[in-house]
This record gives C-alpha cells, structure tokens and sequence, in this order.
C-alpha cells in the first residue's frame, strides 16, 4: 500500500508542475507574443513549445470559420492583438484553443511558404 501513495505522490507532483507549465506558456503568449514582439511568436513556432494539432482538427476548425464567415488570416491576426477576454468576447471562442490552432497555422505556413510566414509575422523587411 506505501508504494502506490508514493507513485500517487509523484504522479500528482508530476501533474502539477504541467499544469503550472502550461499556465506559464498560456500567460507568456498572452502578455509577449504580438506583432510588437513578433521573434517571440517565431520562437515558439521554432521550439514547438506548443504542440502542433492534428491537421484534420485544423481543417474542421477552417470549415467553421468558413461557415461564419471569418477571414482565417483575421482571427489568426487578432489571436496576437487582442486582450484573450476582448478577444473570447469578439469572437465567443477559447483564446487559448484559437492559440493552439494558429501556432498550428504560423507552423505549416513557415513550413511551407516561408515568405509570407515572415510577412504575416512582419519579419520581412
């Protein structure tokens, strides 16, 4: 019986510290990634700090904003310049779930089509 309180012990400890890393990263995109500071977008899209969602999400998520009629690249942009509560309020989402899908975006785009990743971020001079 001690030994499963102590894997319970570190799995709840183990836990935690995800739960604290992921309230770190959520508060970090929230207060230093803009279009002001845009090397800390490209930073996390370089470190895949944030984990990249499956495509088939992403494309679902497309068809949505199709369907009410939202440019992609809009939200994509507001993501980064709006407070998240003016931004939940603006377009009734998650910020944080429309976070994960735009890192998800910025990836494939610098993947794919590097120029207009930088000029989206404003990179390009």
């Amino acid at each position: 019986m001690y030994v499963n309180n102590v894997i319970d012990f570190i799995a709840k400890k183990k836990e935690r510290e995800d739960r604290k890393r992921a309230q770190d990263l959520e508060r970090y995109v929230a207060t230093q990634c803009n279009f002001q500071h845009p090397e800390n977008i490209d930073a996390l899209v370089e470190d895949k700090l944030i984990e990249v969602k499956d495509h088939t999400l992403f494309l679902g998520f497309l068809s949505i904003l199709k369907d009410e009629q939202i440019e992609p690249l809009d939200i994509f942009q507001d993501v980064f310049s709006l407070e998240p509560s003016r931004f939940e309020m603006s377009y009734n989402m998650r910020w944080w779930s429309v976070v994960q899908l735009a890192f998800t975006f910025l990836t494939i785009l610098k993947e794919n089509e590097p120029h207009t990743y930088a000029d989206f971020l404003g990179l390009s001079k």
